[in-house]
């Protein structure tokens, strides 16, 4: 086999095993938090509580992760360029515009 198609396996079952683990992670959660307010002894025991609220902010650390970076990235100003044919004479001119 070549090594592109290798690869190309390797990228599909990562991705698929990627996937299927996101949503087993969220059907765990979901099955958790079910129990818990079917079951009113566990929603007044304080430790469990505690561990959930713990995993939840666990598994939402790389999300607030990429928004503080994404703060801290600076703005740099655009600039689009086009080419195209002049109307009159027919040679080709770029034009250059610059965000404010």
């Amino acid at each position: 086999m070549e090594f592109k198609k290798i690869w190309k396996w390797i990228r599909f079952i990562y991705a698929l095993l990627f996937i299927i683990s996101i949503v087993l992670l969220v059907v765990f959660l979901g099955l958790l938090i079910l129990g818990m307010l079917i079951d009113q002894k566990t929603l007044l025991n304080a430790a469990i509580i505690n561990s959930l609220t713990l995993i939840m902010a666990l598994i939402s650390l790389p999300g607030i992760l990429v928004q503080l970076v994404s703060l801290l990235e600076i703005n740099d100003k655009k600039t689009f360029t086009v080419t195209t044919n002049c109307p009159k004479c027919r040679p080709l001119v770029d034009l250059r515009v610059k965000e404010d």
